[in-house]
């Protein structure tokens, strides 16, 4: 009778078997495929304007463009349908405006669709990541791969509200299924560059990435000996022509060029400070270019190894990280060295296409401040690692030998011991990131526009005269106000008056009806106020009718 110690490793083998050899069938592959892609719709779909809560400024901001060009045909700052828009006077990418305009014309200017477009990317992520994984290994590594994906807590997370960054990681993931695709059909090549390019409208940090990928993937062109080089030169032209227009617009900006205005396309011109210089190869307490390189290296290194420590919460959790810290860590590392392993063997040449996606996202994440949105380059080779980490056997001795060794056996036998835990540590991991997402985090941390001041303002709004300034606080910033109460950006142009305009983030005094902040003068001779819960004493009864909503008051002057 074999000792106890013996069975676990035993049983796991003889399920690891069973799953290779009995579980994959087509059928089989099948509904795991779409209970791990239901699994990732509803957490991704469901309670989408209530989770996170609130909305974020630069939601607000892009929803109120959207509705402007789609109702105007103009941005607020007056281009007719931008390659960029100027936004807080310092710029904010404009893909993903275009993308919210249809479901604002048919669902109108809401949360829900500011934050459609984001999620149904993120569903139809899952879908592309398991087709990468078809093509880059096979059905097993593609289950692997689709499920890393599904249970990302940074995944979730980034789907489910509309920052414009989050969608750059789901168009370079797009590009390289059809990358892939395009090595056994090659006209799927000019698309996949095509895509490319048009990932430079949806983050700055494109700029930098997408070149150094685009050299990569030459790199492994030219190794596999450009089978097909006139596809690859077709793909190059059409990445030149769709990124052209982005091109013009930092040429524009860079050099301080008039702003070129055409009926269905613009380049706008800033007319704030131009950030780049405060992005670009600079950090905080780092003297030089170099040192900065170091520092933000540093950093990259803390939010994906060490504690996840990000600016904004609502990309990634610290307690669960973009991949559960530690777990993740490990099969993340034992996947990339195997995937090396099977590059250095010749076994899986196309494992050189996710090495020059990472060595091109590691340059990206070392010139700039590094929060998560602007290390999502790296997020998805990540864990195309881990991937390849849960399903890559170890293969230390052939079966075919007959004198296999012991201590060979034994390892392998380890190893799938460890996968099998690490899948489980993993699915446990993520039942508990979904509990604490959607029950405790999403609920209770609301962006810094809340709910209640929508309600609060359109109260404010269906109360007061028609000719009566309304008094908004001055730390909501104003994008708040036009996304819920949008006016014809033309009026917006004619009204807008500004603290300062040579600032990257520039804060209006007024516009329209509305006016930014307010002092005594504004409480003695004011009629309309949306007010913080906690200053609506302020306001006397006697004089002042006060409508509570939870976190803001809406008040009004008694007649």
């Amino acid at each position: 009778m074999p000792p106890a110690a013996s069975l676990l490793p035993r049983f796991t083998q003889a399920c690891v078997e069973l799953w290779q050899q009995r579980l994959l069938g087509r059928r089989a592959e099948r509904a795991a495929v779409l209970g791990l892609i239901l699994v990732g719709a509803a957490v991704r779909l469901v309670w989408l304007a209530d989770v996170p809560l609130g909305l974020h400024q630069d939601e607000a901001s892009i929803g109120y463009e959207a509705w402007a060009l789609l109702e105007h045909g103009i941005s607020r700052h007056g281009y007719p349908y931008p390659v960029h828009f100027v936004a807080w006077g310092s710029g904010q990418n404009a893909l993903y405006a275009y993308l919210c305009m249809p479901f604002i014309w048919l669902l109108g200017l809401n949360v829900w669709a500011v934050r459609l477009p984001q999620a149904l990317l993120g569903v139809a992520a899952l879908f592309a990541m398991y087709a990468v994984g078809r093509r880059l290994v096979d059905r097993r590594f593609a289950l692997c791969a689709l499920f890393v994906l599904v249970v990302s807590p940074w995944h979730v997370m980034a789907s489910r509200w509309g920052l414009e960054s989050n969608m750059l990681p789901v168009l370079l993931l797009f590009a390289f299924a059809l990358l892939l695709r395009g090595l056994e059909r090659p006209r799927y090549v000019v698309a996949a560059f095509a895509v490319l390019a048009l990932a430079l409208y949806a983050y700055a940090t494109a700029y930098v990435f997408v070149p150094l990928f685009v050299l990569g993937i030459l790199a492994y062109g030219w190794r596999r000996h450009f089978a097909h080089i006139r596809h690859w030169a077709l793909g190059l032209a059409a990445m030149a022509v769709v990124a052209f227009p982005m091109g013009l617009f930092l040429l524009v900006n860079l050099l301080r060029l008039p702003a070129i205005e055409l009926p269905l396309l613009s380049i706008p011109r800033y007319t704030g400070e131009l950030r780049l210089s405060e992005t670009v190869f600079s950090a905080e307490d780092a003297p030089s270019a170099l040192g900065a390189v170091w520092t933000n290296a540093k950093l990259a290194f803390e939010i994906l190894v060490v504690n996840g420590r990000t600016a904004y919460v609502h990309n990634a959790l610290p307690e669960f990280g973009y991949f559960y810290h530690r777990v993740g860590l490990c099969v993340t590392l034992a996947g990339a060295s195997l995937m090396v392993r099977d590059l250095v063997r010749g076994v899986a040449p196309r494992n050189l296409l996710i090495v020059a996606w990472l060595g091109a996202g590691a340059v990206t994440a070392t010139i700039a401040d590094p929060h998560m949105q602007r290390l999502n380059v790296l997020l998805v080779p990540l864990l195309l690692c881990a991937a390849y980490g849960l399903r890559a056997p170890l293969a230390l001795a052939s079966p075919a030998h007959p004198g296999k060794a012991r201590a060979a056996r034994w390892i392998e036998r380890t190893a799938n011991v460890a996968r099998v835990a690490a899948l489980a540590y993993l699915a446990i991991s993520f039942a508990a990131f979904a509990r604490h997402y959607f029950v405790e985090f999403g609920p209770s941390t609301p962006f810094n526009m809340h709910p209640s001041y929508a309600r609060a303002l359109a109260h404010v709004v269906e109360r007061a005269d028609a000719d009566d300034a309304i008094y908004v606080p001055k730390d909501v910033l104003y994008p708040a106000v036009l996304f819920h109460d949008p006016p014809d950006p033309r009026q917006y142009l004619k009204t807008v008056e500004f603290e300062r305009i040579d600032v990257p983030f520039q804060q209006p005094l007024s516009f329209g009806r509305y006016r930014i902040g307010m002092d005594d003068e504004a409480v003695a001779n004011g009629n309309a106020f949306v007010v913080h819960a906690a200053t609506a004493h302020l306001f006397p009864e006697s004089e002042f009718a006060l409508t509570p909503f939870e976190h803001y008051s809406a008040v009004i002057r008694r007649r």
